[in-house]
Formats: C-alpha cells, structure tokens, sequence
C-alpha cells in the first residue's frame, strides 16, 4: 500500500483554513521552477501544496501590465529548449528582441547603431509575449483552484517521524511524503531551519552560491507611443555614471510587435546601484511593480537626458522598478558574502552539493541548481528534474510496500 496521502486531492480540501495541510508533495517557493514541479507532479496525480512568501507567482519573472519584464527578460532560441518546450506546450509565443537603430548618449548624442553590443542580452535574444510572468501565470493555472498558498513563508522543514516532511509557515503545517525547494539557495540555507540540519559541505554551496541577478535593479517606463522607432533608433541608451540606469532597451511595442504598450526598460548592476534606487521608497504599487512620484521624477529627467526632454515630458505614461536586493526572498549576502567584480557566479551553478537530495525526502530545485544556468530555461529544467526525482522515489516506496 502506497502510504502517501491524497488528503488535498480536491480545490476545497487545498484551499482550507485548517493549521494542517496534508499532500504528497509541497513545493516551497512559486517562481517558474516550483510551479513547473508542481504542474508536472499535479499531472501526473499527485496532491501537491506550493508555498508562495510573496502574494504573487513568478518570483523573479515579474512583469509591468504592459508585459514588460523587471526580473528576468530572455531567451535564446533555440538552445534553450526546456522553456521552449514549455512555452510551446502552454500556448505562449515569443518577439523577437528589435536592436536596430540608431543608440543614444547622455547629452542625446546619437550613433546609427551598435545596439546589439550596448545591450546586455546581446544579438538573437527573444522576449515572451506578455512578459516572463505569462510563464509562471499559466504554470498555475495548470493547477487546482487554492493549490497555491500566498504569504506563505516556509520557515522550517522538518523529517516526520513516521516518514516524510512537515514544513512550518506561519499559523500553517505541511504534512507530506516530499518537499520541492524552489528558492535561491543562500536564501534558503539562511531564512529556512532544516531539522536535521543538512550536511555542512552542502550548506556551505548553498551559503557560497549567490543569487543570479539578485543584485541587479531594473526600470520600466510605459509611454504613450514608441517615439524611439519613430525617430529612428532602437531605444538603446547609455547613461552616464550617476544615473540611475546603466543601459535601456525596448521593452515592449504596440505597433509592429503587437504587445500590450510601448515600453523602455533599463538596468543597473551592484548592490549600490540598487540601494541609488531604493532610497526612493518603495512601490506605489508593489502587486505591479508602479514607482511613486520621486522615483518617477528621477527617471523622467534621466531618460530626457538621452532621448529629449520632451518627447520624454510629452509621452510618459508609468514607471515601475524592481531592485532585487530589497527582496528578502530573492537576496541575502550570507556567510558566503559577495563575489569579486566581474567574478561570474554562474561558475558555482549546477554543484551536486546544490541538488543533493535530503534522505527524509527533500529535493532542491531553481536555476542555481543547473549547471551555468540562471536564465528561465534553467529554472524550468530544475523543476523538471526535481519532479522526476519525486515520481521516482514514490514509485520505488510504492514497489517496496506492496513487497511487503
């Protein structure tokens, strides 16, 4: 007999108020790499709870209205088939990254071009239609109504005595036969007690592993026509070295793209570019990501500073921001502290210690986790990897009781 429960098998049971939840499996975090776990988990019948600290899905995918993306942005097709395969399979489509035209300057000096090389994705990158949170939109949607629980911060994991995991948050226990991790991995080891402790060697990768793009902070501007194209350029800029923004890019066109607005994104990198943009405060709007009237004055005056004052005045519709390091859930320095400048953390992805699997029944997943990844497409392959791992181990305990 399988001794795994079916105890949140329906929407209601998933969606109850009682301090005890109990499932097969609980997925602790739902960016693109939790809700792939528990899609594939779910699919192939089996309860799962995700535990969401946010009161949004996507974690790092997190996206404007218009669809333009303040966390992760690309993809490289065809080489990164894991989230074009899932794409594909949850009906999303992809536009093409536009890099021609003309590049600006601080002072609006202009180049005809070069903005393959300015911007940081590079020539041949894809953007998602609807932005990166259409991916983690429709991976929920592929799971039962309450499957997902928001505000929910997974604090502790601990081995069940009679078998399997209970995972404490809040007012709330999960009882299950194995849990997803699904957070960045410093993030994890710090903000999440695990009873028993995991091995040093494997907390001492994850303390030492830092977030991808985690200290990175983005910039939107929504505007009422793409004034970039019509003048010729790609909405490519540089900015000079107090701005708030390194580089911009389009992030998002109407006209001959066919998305929900006209958009400029922008970036900058380092914990004190991102502590420059927190100290306007914070979100106006936090669920979209809307900045407030001080930030929104900054951002005006350093993109007219490039693109014309105003045209800039003139078209301006929203500003949004999102600097990672303000993000509990996504940062934290650690023991392992910070890498040195231009040292790529890339180089520690993928480490076994990363994915080894707890023997109370503990599996690790996130873009971290795959070998050089932190893109998208390394987040769907972890997840992916972590619900195979699962449907494997519960069918061998399941042959092992029935030998019995």
């Amino acid at each position: 007999m399988l001794l795994v429960t079916r105890a949140v098998a329906s929407s209601a049971e998933m969606s109850s108020t009682a301090e005890t939840l109990n499932c097969d499996v609980v997925v602790v975090g739902a960016g693109i790499s939790g809700l792939t776990a528990a899609s594939r988990l779910h699919a192939a019948g089996f309860s799962t709870v995700v535990l969401e600290a946010r009161d949004r899905v996507g974690g790092r995918c997190f996206s404007t209205p218009e669809g333009a993306d303040l966390g992760a942005s690309w993809a490289w097709l065809p080489d990164e088939t894991n989230v074009a395969s899932v794409a594909k399979e949850l009906g999303l489509s992809w536009v093409p990254q536009r890099l021609d035209g003309g590049v600006r300057a601080p002072g609006g000096q202009r180049a005809p071009g070069g903005g393959e090389y300015m911007a940081p994705c590079g020539p041949g990158a894809l953007r998602m239609d609807g932005g990166y949170a259409a991916l983690a939109e429709a991976l929920a949607k592929t799971l039962p109504p309450g499957a997902i629980r928001f505000g929910a911060d997974a604090r502790k994991i601990a081995k069940r005595a009679e078998g399997g995991v209970v995972v404490e948050c809040g007012g709330v226990t999960v009882s299950a036969s194995r849990a997803v991790v699904a957070i960045p991995p410093r993030v994890a080891i710090a903000r999440v007690a695990f009873e028993p402790a995991l091995p040093e060697d494997q907390a001492a990768q994850m303390r030492g592993t830092q977030t991808w793009a985690g200290d990175w902070c983005k910039v939107v501007a929504s505007f009422k026509e793409n004034f970039w194209r019509k003048n010729g350029d790609a909405g490519v800029a540089k900015f000079g070295a107090n701005a708030l923004l390194a580089v911009t890019w389009e992030a998002a066109d109407p006209d001959d793209l066919g998305e929900k607005g006209a958009c400029l994104a922008g970036v900058n990198f380092g914990a004190a570019a991102c502590e420059r943009l927190l100290r306007f405060g914070a979100h106006a709007d936090k669920k979209t990501g809307r900045s407030g009237d001080a930030l929104r004055a900054a951002v005006k005056k350093d993109l007219g500073s490039v693109f014309g004052e105003a045209v800039v005045d003139e078209n301006l519709v929203a500003v949004y921001h999102q600097a990672w390091t303000g993000e509990e859930h996504t940062w934290h320095d650690g023991d392992g502290g910070a890498l040195a400048r231009g040292d790529d953390p890339r180089r520690l992805y993928g480490h076994p210690a990363l994915r080894k699997i707890a023997p109370w029944g503990v599996h690790f997943a996130g873009t971290e986790t795959e070998s050089k990844s932190g893109h998208v497409d390394g987040a769907v392959a972890a997840g992916e990897r972590a619900a195979s791992e699962i449907k494997s181990a519960l069918a061998k305990q399941a042959r092992e009781e029935e030998e019995l």
